[in-house]
């Protein structure tokens, strides 16, 4: 009876022992729950300050001198390319033009003259009544008549392109942004007159990091936000130079149809084309920062070399990798774990 207690009580020892380390093994098993890389990940969102500059920005300036007889336009006015922008007083170039015409006839009566003595005295020469050197020195008198006549025509194209710039016109279709001088004042070559935007070359100027260039030029689509909508953009051209004081570079982009206001500030906004985890996925393991995968009932650490502690995290994986939620912090690369229920 005795032994018969004995084996009895160590039958039963072996037993709770073999419970026991079968319930450590399992309490070694961490329970996780998984999902789907395409569940967690997003598109970064980049934004950069952007506005609307004019390729012209013109200081419309008076290319002669004279007094300011009317300005028909007022600030904000759209005017066409050509419209008149102001008027000068054009008496003195109208002189101009009178004088350089009538000493144009006046050197024409002169070429007509030396013309006939030319022919007159080529028939008389035949008969000896005039000399070789009289008929030489009638057509050098021809050939300076000539020569004044093509400078006294080039002084009435001179008077007359004075004359036109009497009336200051629009250089390109645009809007008035200044009047520069008042009607009644006298103004000269050079000085302004109208300040003057260009309203149909429009361009977006965007101060853009250094860091986020590839992101951008990879972006399937490029908006620009302001307080009146949104645009649409196409990239134009990244200037090859890095600003010395924010490390930014300048980007060009125009609009594709719907135009901001020139001067309109906003937003420019692009997403990135890899997808990205939250920063709170990746956990550490030694140096480095990664995932941890599913991988047969094993956990998998992928790291993830550009990860920085405390931002999002890009990721190249196909979207339906499965990625261990919770329970990845109490895990190792090769630990087995069970889905929790």
């Amino acid at each position: 009876m005795m032994r018969q207690h004995l084996y009895t009580n160590c039958l039963a020892a072996l037993l709770l022992t073999s419970t026991a380390l079968t319930s450590q093994a399992e309490q070694a098993i961490t329970q996780v729950t998984t999902a789907r890389l395409a569940d967690i990940t997003f598109y970064q969102t980049y934004t950069a300050p952007a506005s609307t500059v004019s390729l012209n920005e013109s200081r419309v300036s008076a290319e002669t001198s004279g007094k300011i007889l009317s300005i028909p336009v007022r600030v904000g006015d759209t005017v066409r390319q050509g419209d008149l922008l102001t008027e000068l007083d054009c008496q003195e170039n109208n002189l101009r033009v009178t004088r350089a015409e009538a000493g144009l006839k006046s050197i024409e009566a002169r070429v007509n003259l030396a013309n006939r003595q030319i022919k007159r005295s080529k028939s008389l020469i035949k008969t000896s009544s005039v000399s070789e050197e009289r008929l030489n020195q009638q057509q050098a008198d021809l050939q300076i008549a000539l020569a004044d006549r093509n400078g006294q025509v080039a002084s009435i194209a001179e008077a007359k392109l004075n004359q036109s710039r009497c009336r200051i016109t629009a250089p390109f279709t645009g809007i008035v942004r200044e009047r520069l001088a008042g009607e009644g004042e006298w103004v000269n070559p050079g000085q302004p007159v109208i300040r003057f935007s260009d309203q149909q070359r429009l361009e977006i100027s965007a101060q853009v990091s250094s860091e986020l260039i590839d992101t951008l030029q990879q972006a399937k689509s490029l908006t620009m936000e302001t307080n009146q909508g949104r645009y649409d953009l196409t990239l134009r051209q990244i200037v090859p130079a890095v600003e010395a004081q924010g490390r930014n570079r300048e980007v060009r982009l125009l609009f594709t149809e719907t135009r901001a206001l020139p001067g309109s500030s906003g937003r420019l906004v692009w997403q990135s084309t890899q997808p990205f985890v939250p920063a709170d996925m990746p956990v550490r393991r030694g140096d480095q920062l990664g995932l941890f995968l599913a991988n047969n009932d094993k956990a998998l650490f992928h790291p993830l070399p550009q990860a920085l502690e405390g931002h999002p995290a890009q990721v190249e994986l196909p979207a339906a990798t499965l990625v261990i939620m919770e329970g990845r912090q109490a895990l190792n690369n090769g630990d087995p774990f069970k889905q929790a229920n």
